[in-house]
């Protein structure tokens, strides 16, 4: 107690080895907690005030960007029979190349002779064709003809008729002429001042007459049935031929339709029969089989193969939600990661994020996709690193679309309600924009 002793018990046992100095003492670490805990707080708050970059994220995978660098499958044309392979998985091949020799499955064409047997069918169109040509050509000369002969009778009967008019004219008078002189004759008969042989003269003489009318009269009325008759022969004769001319014509339409037919379908057949042999349509590597074996018959359109050009420019395509689609624009930066391909990602820190690299929006589909959202597509940033040559196609991807930058504080808050990222529009278009504003303020 007064400790006047030189043996002091602090010199002689040592008490921080002891379990109650263990347990009753407090650590040097408490000594500096509040300071740590202090520092915390400062780091923390000061963490709330740096600027957060939002962000839109979507999944997807690696394609091409044109549509004719992406994998394809190569068709069958026509229904066949696989008889011949000639390429197998793996194989590079370039356009043109025989993939596959298939054969017919359609009876109408098993005929080995069959484009020699359509070819000499078309040729005996073409001379019936000629044939038909050549005898329209001659009914329409005989129609001519008959036009001539026909007006040279019609002249020749109008001028008999006419003759015959004037005859019968002339006789007609001469009738009323003896009419009259045998009237006169007989009338002094009877009075006695004529002779009976004066009276009887002057009778034949109106006989005579009158037997000529009649004579002429007859020979008038069979000349103008004559000209009816010729005019009722030749338009018979020329319908007739006008009727075979035209039947001829049909006849040259309906074979030069069937040889249009015919060379089609031979046009048809070569063509069909060059699909006898599946070739590839572009330089690729031959990736996978969807048909195998031989003898195995396949569909007009059904997938043989798929071929991977070897050429392309690689893209990204990624699905966002419906939410999101207004703020995607075009040529709007992104980061992308790939599965495979080691990363530390801070989506709101782009700057200090390891392991992505940069991809650019150069398309934005209007259509909803099957899976219920919008895809995107991206390519390689022109101004960033590189992507990976090791990349596949088909490999999955992560795209964080960067937006508006925050503080942290704003976007721990919005995440907690739910919010949606904040709308805005990229500069250029916000300049576009305002200048249409002002123009139309001005107007």
């Amino acid at each position: 107690m007064l400790n006047i002793s030189d043996n002091e018990p602090k010199n002689i046992i040592k008490v921080e080895t002891t379990k109650a100095y263990k347990y009753t003492s407090i650590p040097i670490f408490f000594n500096y907690l509040p300071k740590v805990m202090w520092s915390l707080l400062a780091l923390l708050i000061i963490i709330l005030f740096v600027p957060w970059t939002q962000n839109v994220q979507g999944f997807g995978q690696v394609t091409a960007f044109r549509p004719e660098q992406r994998p394809q499958t190569v068709q069958s044309p026509i229904p066949g029979t696989i008889r011949q392979w000639f390429v197998r998985e793996g194989d590079t091949v370039n356009a043109g190349d025989t993939l596959v020799f298939i054969t017919e499955i359609k009876d109408e064409y098993f005929d080995p002779n069959l484009l020699e047997n359509l070819t000499a069918e078309l040729q005996a169109k073409q001379a019936a064709l000629i044939s038909y040509k050549d005898k329209a050509e001659a009914l329409s000369q005989q129609i001519k003809a008959l036009k001539e002969n026909q007006e040279i009778k019609l002249q020749q009967a109008i001028l008999r008729v006419q003759a015959d008019s004037n005859e019968y004219e002339a006789a007609r008078m001469q009738y009323k002429f003896a009419e009259i002189q045998f009237k006169r004759t007989d009338t002094l008969y009877n009075e006695g001042v004529k002779s009976r042989f004066e009276w009887e003269r002057s009778n034949q003489a109106f006989q005579d007459a009158t037997a000529k009318q009649t004579a002429a009269r007859n020979r008038y009325l069979q000349s103008k049935a004559d000209l009816l008759g010729i005019r009722a022969e030749f338009a018979e004769k020329i319908s007739s031929a006008e009727s075979n001319r035209q039947s001829a014509i049909s006849d040259y339409f309906t074979t030069n339709a069937e040889i249009a037919k015919l060379q089609s379908k031979i046009n048809s057949i070569g063509v069909r029969q060059s699909f006898y042999y599946v070739t590839a349509p572009q330089r690729g590597m031959v990736t996978r089989m969807t048909r195998v074996g031989i003898g195995e018959n396949i569909k007009e359109g059904e997938p043989i193969m798929e071929i991977m050009p070897l050429q392309y420019q690689i893209a990204v395509e990624v699905f966002v939600r419906p939410v999101d689609l207004p703020l995607m624009h075009l040529h709007e930066k992104g980061r992308i990661e790939f599965d495979g391909w080691p990363a530390i990602v801070f989506s709101g820190w782009p700057s200090i994020t390891f392991g992505t690299f940069g991809g650019e929006i150069v398309a934005i589909d209007n259509v909803l996709s099957e899976n219920g959202m919008y895809r995107i597509l991206m390519v390689p940033d022109a101004e960033d690193v590189p992507w990976p040559e090791q990349i596949r196609f088909g490999s999955g991807v992560r795209a964080i679309l960067l937006l508006k930058d925050v503080p942290v504080w704003y976007e721990i808050w919005r995440q907690l309600n739910g919010f949606p990222p904040e709308y805005y529009t990229p500069e250029n278009k916000g300049a576009e924009l305002g200048n249409k504003t002002k123009k139309t303020a001005s107007k």
